[in-house]
This record gives structure tokens, sequence and C-alpha cells, in this order.
């Protein structure tokens, strides 16, 4: 039979005591290792929040962005519309009454500053117009 040697004491007094001064020797030995385990975890969860804040605000901004754009299309979309009519109003012949053309062409002048509720309130307007022509 062989005798290996190791750091283990031999328990000749309390097993209570023994247990508490090999288990403090284990803790001594591993809690560095365990401390820059949680350091360097602590450490890459706290960039990972940092990142997480930073592409939130890119997507904040971006959709910003997009709600602009949605909002400048449907502008461009009514302006397209009321130019359409107009010239199909002027195809047709409304638009060479004097009062009408004088009208239209206030409105052409005027189309990119308006806001949208009086783009829409003109839409209307010229889409009755040729409703009323056309029944």
């Amino acid at each position: 039979m062989n005798i290996t040697i190791t750091q283990v004491p031999d328990i000749n007094r309390n097993i209570d005591q023994a247990k508490e001064e090999l288990g403090s020797r284990i803790i001594e030995n591993i809690s560095p290792l365990l401390d820059e385990f949680y350091v360097s975890k602590l450490n890459e969860s706290r960039e990972l929040t940092e990142e997480l804040k930073s592409l939130r605000k890119k997507v904040i901004g971006k959709k910003d962005q997009l709600q602009e754009r949605i909002l400048e299309l449907d502008r461009k979309k009514k302006v397209r519309k009321i130019l359409e009519k107009v010239s199909k109003l002027t195809s047709v012949g409304l638009a060479y009454d004097t009062s009408f053309k004088n009208e239209v062409i206030v409105l052409l002048k005027v189309l990119d500053s308006l806001p949208n509720n009086k783009l829409d309130f003109h839409l209307k307007d010229i889409t009755q117009m040729i409703n009323k022509r056309f029944s």
C-alpha cells in the first residue's frame, strides 16, 4: 500500500473545526478566480447595457426620421392629386372661367406652403367641382 502525502491535515481533533479550516482554505484558493470572473461578467454586462441604450437611441432617431418622411410623402401625394385634378379641369375646359382661373393660379402659387388641412380642403373642393361637371 502506498501512502500519498497531501496538504490536507489529518484529523485528530474536532471534526467541525477541521471542516471549517478546510472550507476556508478552499475559499481562499477559489475566491480570486471567482472574483475575476464576476468582475469580467459585470463589466461585460455594463458594456452590453450601454450598447443597448445607444442602439435604442439610434432606433428612435430612425423612427422619427421615417415618420417625418411618411408625413412628407403624404403631403406630396396630396399635392400630386390636386395637380392631377387641376390638370383634368383644364383639359375639360372648366379652368377657363376667369374667377376659377384666378383661384387656381393662386392655389398653384401657394400650394407648397399650405398646411395639410388646407390641402385636404382644396382637394375635396376640386373633386366636387369635377364631379358636378361630369354628373
